[in-house]
């Protein structure tokens, strides 16, 4: 469950998009984030990434330009490894998607390689519930990979916890999760669901019918079950068309019968994007999405701003391309 934390990010050279170091009040876990191109000046700069820790590559997959990529490794000695991953002349392990990276590294001096090892594979296992995200990783890490005693377990747990904070923070979802519970579980949420407000938008029509929660985070939530269209039109944007096929293949969306049905909640970050996802098309998911009563989830969030009596009217809005 997610719990409020403080979190200071510190700017190396003032550019929010330089390298960056990020911790959590009162821990010992450093998260340094940084463009491939300025590992030599981290490791003159963080003498302390030489070493154990783990460390995520980042960049995006040219073959399908709405997914990013993320490799996840690590080491006993941080630096080094990533030399060599951005040596050239390591052929393939050269990571040529690789743009950005962010290394965590405990504080003191008491991680150690099964530590890191531990961490690496409860990552791994993390990242994977965010079909946005592809992992390359070719070896992925045995269930006792990096076994520990139940203390360290406990410690090494609360540093995986921390360390998808601190990855969220500096800009990245990898380990967001945008799965809730599954369709033959609807009325009992399970553990991965998120919470929700309990506030439900529907959007139906031909080929096609949705229900949609916000997520406590203010994310749109399409719930599990939820139908969406099969067919496509000729205005679905690009990125809304590698999400749906992304959906299939990750079982997300499932088809059945006329419909592709969603398997699990999913969460998206605008209304439209759940809306385009639904029906194939462009669409404006402001004005399609609306409560039991009609009211246009445009019009209910524009309430959340103002008075009851404000009496503002709303503007008239074209729906969408079929």
């Amino acid at each position: 469950m997610n719990k409020p934390r403080s979190i200071n990010i510190f700017l190396l050279d003032g550019d929010p998009n330089g390298i960056r170091v990020a911790q959590i009040m009162m821990s010992t876990i450093q998260a340094i984030a940084f463009r491939r191109n300025k590992l030599g000046d981290v490791r003159k700069t963080f003498p302390e990434i030489e070493r154990p820790g783990v460390y995520i590559l980042i960049g995006e997959d040219e073959s399908e330009p709405d997914r990013q990529l993320a490799y996840i490794g690590e080491s006993e000695g941080v630096g080094d490894r990533l030399a060599y991953h951005n040596s050239n002349e390591k052929g393939t392990d050269a990571k040529a998607f690789w743009t950005d990276t962010v290394v965590l590294i405990s504080k003191d001096e008491n991680l150690t390689k099964s530590h890191a090892r531990y961490v690496e594979a409860c990552l791994i296992r993390g990242a994977g519930s965010n079909p946005r995200w592809s992992l390359p990783n070719i070896k992925r890490p045995h269930e006792t990979a990096g076994k520990l005693p139940l203390p360290d377990r406990a410690a090494m747990d609360e540093f995986v916890d921390q360390t998808k904070t601190l990855v969220g923070a500096l800009g990245w979802d990898l380990f967001r999760e945008m799965r809730g519970r599954p369709v033959a579980s609807q009325g009992a949420p399970q553990s991965g669901a998120a919470p929700s407000s309990g506030l439900r938008f529907f959007f139906r029509g031909e080929g096609f019918a949705a229900e949609m929660e916000l997520g406590a985070s203010g994310d749109f939530v399409v719930l599990a079950g939820s139908h969406a269209r099969i067919r496509t039109t000729t205005t679905i944007p690009r990125s809304t068309s590698s999400l749906r096929k992304t959906l299939v293949d990750s079982g997300v969306l499932r088809q059945e019968q006329d419909f592709l049905v969603f398997t699990s909640d999913y969460s998206f970050p605008s209304a439209s994007a759940a809306a385009a996802t639904v029906i194939g098309a462009s669409a404006n998911g402001r004005i399609l999405w609306k409560l039991p009563d009609g009211k246009a989830y445009a019009d209910w969030e524009a309430s959340q701003g103002s008075t009851p009596d404000d009496g503002r009217e709303t503007e008239d809005r074209g729906e969408y391309l079929t």
